[in-house]
């Protein structure tokens, strides 16, 4: 495997939002005075744009439903979502190799890039791409191809990093390249048995993967 650049899904792979999430969802089911979730029905739902995920839970208008949601979102979401571990270290490695980063993310752009940087992690990405920059989401490809174009390169010269079976479907269906971490909401099974070829539980393995492949020991 030679590529030229990495892209990232975040939830699950790079950052964990799922305490932000949660609180966010229980607080729009109880401002809205709708009958409320199990909390693992809550993380089962991560990974999808949010109007999809709220229609997973609720009939309630999602439109009106993701305008509390966002709000709350936008105040809290930063002092309840961490780096995984090693996510730094990885992505200094990556790019001190020479390979150009990006994520591509069912969050929206704007929350992504401000947890991001909350983070300290916003300037290794040069491609950035939300549900907001595109007309179709994941697993469609869209989200992959657009991020190839924003790194100046193909999709068959790209690796994409996800942790569900959607990111391996997208980044399949765009000719990229795709490895998955077991840090997200799918088990090795679940990801394994859709067809992942390499799944790791880690973020420093993949830095390894990329790095041997490209000639990089």
């Amino acid at each position: 495997m030679t590529i030229r650049g990495v892209v990232f899904d975040l939830d699950g792979t790079l950052i964990d939002s799922t305490e932000a999430i949660v609180a966010s969802m229980f607080h729009m089911f109880d401002r809205l005075s709708l009958d409320p979730p199990l909390r693992d029905a809550i993380i089962d739902s991560i990974g999808v744009v949010l109007e999809k995920q709220i229609a997973t839970m609720t009939d309630h208008d999602p439109i009106e439903c993701a305008r509390v949601y966002r709000a709350h979102y936008g105040e809290t979401a930063c002092e309840q979502t961490i780096a995984l571990p090693g996510a730094h270290d990885a992505l200094q490695a990556l790019a001190n190799s020479g390979l150009s980063l990006g994520f591509a993310t069912s969050k929206r752009r704007s929350y992504s890039e401000i947890i991001l940087r909350h983070l300290g992690i916003l300037d290794f990405f040069t491609a950035r791409v939300g549900p907001d920059d595109v007309t179709n989401h994941k697993p469609h490809p869209e989200p992959i191809e657009l991020a190839a174009t924003q790194l100046g390169i193909a999709p068959k010269d790209m690796l994409y990093v996800g942790d569900l079976p959607i990111d391996h479907q997208a980044a399949t269906a765009a000719g990229a390249a795709c490895v998955c971490v077991t840090t997200g909401y799918a088990s090795r099974g679940e990801l394994e048995l859709a067809g992942v070829a390499h799944v790791f539980d880690d973020l420093a393995d993949v830095a390894t993967h990329v790095l041997d492949g490209n000639g990089q020991r």
